[in-house]
């Protein structure tokens, strides 16, 4: 006698496959201006997507305290002269 297993509620979900592009670097980028604008001095830093998103040879995604902390930097560090 076989015995059949019951689908979850996600089974009946509606699912989209997920877009496999992924980009490749993230740039984290800070601007001092006068005017709130894009065209005064600015420093930024770049990391590396697979890092970001926890892929590859990273087993988590970037968590918000190691993102505010490279924003914090960035502030610290002002613009380049």
């Amino acid at each position: 006698m076989t015995v059949s297993q019951n689908q979850g509620d996600l089974s009946r979900a509606v699912t989209h496959e997920a877009d496999e592009s992924w980009p490749t670097i993230i740039e984290i980028t800070a601007y001092w201006s006068k005017d709130g604008s894009r065209r005064g001095r600015r420093r930024s830093i770049e990391i590396p997507a697979d890092q970001f998103f926890g892929r590859g040879a990273h087993g988590a995604p970037l968590d918000g305290n190691a993102l505010i902390a490279m924003v914090e930097r960035l502030r610290r560090q002002g613009p380049k002269a």
